[in-house]
């Protein structure tokens, strides 16, 4: 009998934490959106309390996604919070470098080139599959490395080098995104073009 109320106790106690855990990626997404905003009010990469601000956000970005699979909790909310969240975190590095002259015009219009395209793929889901989605592939992957590493890597090498890596890899991506949009059956992640072209000849 004791070892049944244990039993109760403990699933009790589980499915109350699972509830409580469903609840954390877009608590996590939130508080990267407010952490996000005081990245703005920086003019320099190498200011401590912008990298630890900034680290905070990246490690949210991370772990949101990761909780929001292992738990089932995937939500269009969730969804548009993670998004906000990472144009939040990323733009005021484009920021900085405007206001520091550490990016010339060309290569910002190549960027938000890169980001209209991403709108484009967006909008193919929407007319497809009725609503926004942008499939995260192993390019989109390390693009969000590489961007997340910026900081970091302008103190090591030409800021314009680093900004072309980030800028060919955002336009591969993209690209894939529109093709992935377009032949997919139904709005799904995908690894990689290769991943849905194999889907599709099953």
């Amino acid at each position: 009998m004791l070892d049944m109320e244990k039993m109760f106790k403990k699933k009790g106690r589980k499915d109350k934490m699972e509830k409580f855990m469903r609840y954390v990626p877009n608590i996590l997404s939130i508080s990267r959106i407010i952490c996000a905003s005081f990245l703005f009010t920086f003019n320099d990469f190498h200011d401590k309390t912008f990298l630890i601000i900034y680290i905070f956000c990246a490690a949210t970005d991370f772990f949101d996604g990761k909780i929001a699979r292992k738990y089932h909790c995937e939500s269009k909310l969730g969804a548009a919070l993670d998004s906000i969240g990472d144009g939040m975190t990323y733009l005021p590095l484009l920021k900085i470098l405007i206001q520091q002259n550490m990016i010339e015009k060309w290569l910002v219009i190549w960027i938000l080139a890169d980001l209209a395209l991403a709108f484009v793929g967006a909008f193919i889901a929407l007319g497809r599959f009725k609503k926004f989605f942008i499939p995260h592939t192993y390019i989109g992957k390390l693009l969000g490395v590489v961007v997340f590493v910026l900081p970091v890597m302008v103190q090591f090498m030409p800021v314009k080098a680093w900004l072309i890596v980030i800028a060919l890899d955002a336009t591969i991506n993209v690209l894939e995104i529109i093709y992935i949009n377009i032949v997919s059956k139904e709005a799904q992640d995908v690894l990689s073009i290769f991943h849905v072209n194999k889907q599709i000849s099953e």
